[in-house]
């Protein structure tokens, strides 16, 4: 059994996100599991079977998104209940194939050191920030933001959190994580064979658009995320489609 860590922020959810996210890995995930979301309960939610922390978020904080993600991961790895090794969800992520533990647990990034874009904003500020730390320790620093489902051990996550100060410092916890402890790996590199990123009206290496036939975009891809600017009534009919069918986690059908 493997618990998947959803953290929640209800306000910042566009739509249903979360619903269609569970529907996906409910069809999807071809392994025992347990889902914990940590942060906001949304009143459709069948309690019996999910786990619930709750957490309100804290405003006025700088950079508040890391420090309340991390704040959930940390609420989640010290509850005694939860699993040692976990999956890390986020409510825009979705399953389209049928995947297994250790299809999750493969070592992905979207680019090495060298590549990272010099970016301005909060989240490209932070990457610039985690990725330094790294390098600077001799660690090869790749960019593991992948935005994926990934695979954790909580204990090592606590301890990485806790070496790296990454919440006073409002760093990037997966970069930490998988570059101090697979050091000499190489990671299975983001690319559209296996994911698909809508995020917006782009197309380029990594972004695809939300318009056009997304039954076509899609097929063949194992995973599928967006952003809000991606998430447009295209996508939406598309994510309806594929998973029709309530889940268990589900009091009702919206």
């Amino acid at each position: 059994m493997t618990d998947v860590f959803y953290p929640y922020f209800e306000t910042e959810s566009c739509w249903q996100e979360l619903q269609y996210s569970l529907r996906s890995i409910e069809a999807h995930f071809k392994f025992g599991f347990r889902v914990w979301i940590v942060g906001d309960l949304p009143v459709w939610i069948n309690p019996a079977t999910i786990h619930y922390i709750p957490h309100q978020r804290i405003e006025g904080i700088t950079e508040n998104t890391v420090y309340d993600a991390i704040t959930k991961m940390l609420l989640f790895c010290n509850h005694p209940d939860t699993t040692p090794n976990f999956i890390r969800m986020y409510d825009d992520i979705y399953l389209l194939k049928d995947v297994t533990l250790c299809d999750i647990g493969i070592f992905k990034a979207m680019y090495p050191y060298e590549k990272v874009p010099q970016r301005s904003g909060t989240w490209w500020d932070q990457l610039h920030k985690t990725l330094g730390i790294l390098k600077r320790k001799g660690y090869p620093a790749w960019n593991t933001e992948t935005h994926l489902p990934e695979l954790f051990n909580k204990e090592k996550m606590k301890w990485i959190i806790k070496v790296y100060g990454a919440l006073e410092n409002r760093l990037l916890t997966s970069s930490l994580y998988f570059n101090t402890f697979f050091p000499f790996s190489h990671p299975l590199l983001w690319n559209k064979s296996f994911a698909i990123q809508f995020y917006g009206d782009m197309e380029n290496d990594f972004y695809t658009s939300h318009d056009g036939d997304l039954i076509e975009k899609c097929q063949g891809k194992t995973y599928l995320n967006h952003n809000a600017l991606g998430l447009n009534d295209n996508l939406i009919a598309f994510l309806q489609t594929r998973f029709l069918n309530p889940s268990k986690f589900e009091l009702c059908q919206l």
